[in-house]
């Protein structure tokens, strides 16, 4: 079998056949808001020191959401190392000596290099002269970090991780 990504069609072919097919397939995460319910009532078994997983089965398939506490910190980590990267540039753009647009050309690259990074930092540039501010948005930054916790009592709750975990 192919390890690739499979499309619907091919998923369907497996489903349809004759001989019982098993495979594994990834799950956008976008696509997990229907299941978030029913994953919320499921509880975390552990697989091995440091994963685990929550078991849903539905209509002849069975998802599985699986969290890696290594995996959790090495976004986190990456998370952090960009958003740092993002403050020392816009530090450096700050102190160059340049006209409005290229003022305006900057920052628009450090984005394109730093885009999740970027959504935590709210940026406003002056209008009359060559010159911008920027803050950390700390309400985006907590949702941010909470919405990627996945502990069994505020996965996909945004709202309430921060207060629980």
């Amino acid at each position: 079998m192919d390890r690739g990504i499979p499309t619907e069609a091919v998923l369907e072919q497996m489903r349809q056949s004759e001989v019982p097919v098993q495979y594994l397939v990834g799950t956008p995460k976008g696509r997990l808001s229907q299941y978030e319910q029913a994953l919320l009532e499921k509880s975390w078994q552990a697989v091995r020191p440091g994963v685990r997983v929550k078991l849903l089965a539905e209509d002849k398939e069975v998802y599985v959401l699986a969290e890696s506490a290594d995996r959790v910190a090495k976004e986190r980590s990456m998370r952090r190392r960009q958003l740092k990267w993002l403050w020392r540039r816009l530090k450096e753009i700050k102190a160059m000596d340049s006209g409005r647009d290229q003022l305006l050309k900057r920052p628009g690259a450090a984005e394109h290099q730093a885009p999740s990074a970027w959504r935590l930092v709210e940026v406003k540039v002056a209008v009359d002269k060559a010159s911008f501010t920027y803050q950390l948005r700390k309400d985006k930054l907590r949702w941010r970090s909470s919405r990627r916790c996945k502990c069994s009592t505020c996965a996909f709750q945004p709202a309430t991780a921060a207060k629980s975990c």
